[in-house]
């Protein structure tokens, strides 16, 4: 069972189950409000950990990757592009690509794939951490589960 720690009387309980919280004479509503939250937060970790089987961590990562998507839209709204204009594209000639336009379709595909994983991994996180706001109690929320999208094999 999940361990909590909250404040409540101005007394700190840490690390105490639901059940010795109730027993000490914590109201069942404040035990059951810092549960909520406790396995709300472990749905964000979730998420987060589900996100990763698709994508490199890292907030130069993200970085870069936010910079190829803005580059791969100039390069196919480009009459001739250059690749020395689009150094994190050209970065991938002859791994995404056999030339800029080659990498920037690359880039694209890759990006709009991402976002409908991305978006069905945050419908899960949003559904589920709903899903506990209107569970009536600890048992209630034990029972929900988030079916997180999976890899392809």
């Amino acid at each position: 069972m999940m361990q909590l720690n909250l404040t409540h009387d101005g007394r700190d309980y840490a690390a105490w189950t639901p059940a010795q919280l109730i027993a000490a004479g914590v109201p069942q509503g404040v035990v059951l409000g810092a549960f909520r939250s406790a396995r709300k937060s472990e749905i964000d970790k979730e998420a987060e950990r589900q996100r990763l089987h698709w994508i490199t961590p890292g907030a130069g990562q993200a970085m870069t990757y936010a910079r190829k998507v803005e580059e791969a839209k100039a390069v196919l709204a480009a009459a001739d592009p250059v690749p020395a204009d689009y150094p994190m594209l050209a970065a991938s000639i002859g791994i995404d690509g056999a030339d800029i336009v080659a990498v920037a379709t690359t880039v694209l595909a890759m990006d709009a794939a991402w976002a409908q994983t991305g978006a069905a991994i945050e419908a899960t996180r949003l559904r589920t951490k709903n899903n506990i706001d209107q569970a009536s109690d600890i048992a209630a929320v034990l029972s929900i589960t988030a079916a997180w999208p999976q890899p392809a094999a």
